[in-house]
């Protein structure tokens, strides 16, 4: 798979036009490291599920100099849940997020994270193979912690002792003290390794979504979508493990892509077939990829408190990035955040909400046990993410 990059700089095709069909030179992948961590199921008898999806990036090499941006989905779906742990997300070498468990790779000391979370509530609660061991139990989190690898972990909408299996099995299958997921499952192996590293990768079973029409016809064991970037051109590619003997044509393939606006407007698309494995690359300009994703799609990464009690509570700024306060909003889980009379609460009393600032919230309209989010949504869109997550009356209180 060959290509100028000239040709991503060629002008796009008008209205109506068909999609543009050329060789796509994709950045070479590095090693696909975030195998190493990901658990097999073998390995997750104590848990109820949400294992299926990995997702992985490399922080501190997102391309936000080169392209002008970044693909805003690792701060969306993992930065903007975890905590700030002292390193700071962008300093990261590697993320890897599968599960309930982050894990972050880099340069650091582990003394730095200990320091950290000893100012933000988190308590010690021992060690484990090297590892040492902390959590709090307002929002239900437990962090693991060594020179260079921390990992986090987070329950949604629940309080209380935190279970370190989670932690304890992912330390296990990086240290090959249990099966890890490649180990016992061929096609996700197959995937990872044809997939590689990139800034953004997930893997996921079954089709991605680039090509999820074709699941009626085709079965398809595993696939990944993957982000990257050189000094001309930023590429989505997408790896497809599907049946052996399917007979999938590259005019099938072109066929969904017809109705994808991400294909029709994109200055070069090439479709590859070597069964059982189909390619999708596609290649847009830096400026198309700006206009795209928005230049100020970022998202804060901030520790987050909880305090409840009588028929209120309050939600605190424990550390990490300041936030324009009018971009939180708190709604319960059993309206829409959308819903009339649902504002931002945090910008009538600030403009900026940072580490020590905290609001408190005398009565809020709710259904009996239920979870209230706290919602980022950053400008020039409408999309976002929820950060927090509780049950008022699961927080521990203070005293208790």
């Amino acid at each position: 798979m060959s290509a100028s990059t000239a040709g991503c700089l060629a002008s796009m095709p008008t209205l109506g036009q068909q999609i543009r069909y050329a060789d796509v030179d994709v950045p070479e992948a590095g090693d696909p490291i975030y195998r190493e961590w990901v658990p097999a199921r073998s390995a997750l008898e104590h848990t109820d599920g949400g294992w299926r999806t990995v997702r992985a990036a490399t922080p501190n090499d997102m391309g936000a100099d080169v392209v002008g941006t970044t693909d805003p989905l690792p701060g969306q779906t993992v930065k903007a849940r975890l905590d700030h742990l002292g390193v700071g997300y962008e300093n990261y070498d590697h993320v890897v997020s599968v599960g309930p468990v982050v894990v972050c790779l880099g340069p650091f000391d582990a003394a730095l994270v200990r320091e950290t979370l000893l100012e933000s509530d988190y308590e010690d609660v021992g060690a484990y193979h090297g590892y040492d061991l902390f959590e709090r139990t307002d929002l239900t989190r437990g962090v693991a912690v060594r020179d260079g690898t921390v990992l986090f972990r987070q329950r949604a909408a629940d309080s209380g002792p935190v279970d370190p299996t989670d932690l304890e099995v992912v330390i296990d299958a990086e240290a090959g003290r249990v099966p890890r997921r490649a180990d016992e499952d061929e096609d996700f192996d197959a995937v990872a390794r044809a997939t590689g590293s990139h800034p953004t990768v997930q893997l996921f079973e079954g089709w991605g979504p680039i090509v999820e029409e074709l699941s009626e016809a085709f079965s398809a064991r595993n696939s990944s979508m993957v982000y990257a970037y050189d000094e001309e051109c930023v590429y989505h590619r997408s790896v497809c493990l599907f049946e052996e003997g399917a007979g999938l044509t590259s005019r099938e393939v072109e066929d969904v892509l017809a109705d994808r606006n991400a294909a029709v407007e994109a200055h070069g698309v090439e479709v590859t077939i070597d069964e059982p494995y189909l390619w999708v690359d596609i290649r847009e300009t830096h400026e198309d990829f700006r206009s795209r994703v928005g230049d100020d799609r970022r998202y804060p990464q901030i520790t987050w408190g909880v305090d409840a009690g009588g028929a209120g509570f309050t939600v605190s700024h424990d550390g990490g990035d300041p936030v324009d306060a009018d971009r939180l909003t708190l709604f319960p889980d059993s309206r829409s955040r959308v819903d009339p009379g649902i504002e931002p609460q945090f910008g009538d009393e600030f403009d900026v909400v940072e580490s020590g600032d905290s609001l408190t919230v005398e009565s809020f309209e709710s259904e009996p046990e239920d979870s209230i989010a706290l919602l980022y949504s950053p400008p020039g869109t409408n999309d976002g993410t929820v950060m927090a997550r509780f049950v008022p009356d699961r927080v521990a209180r203070d005293g208790e």
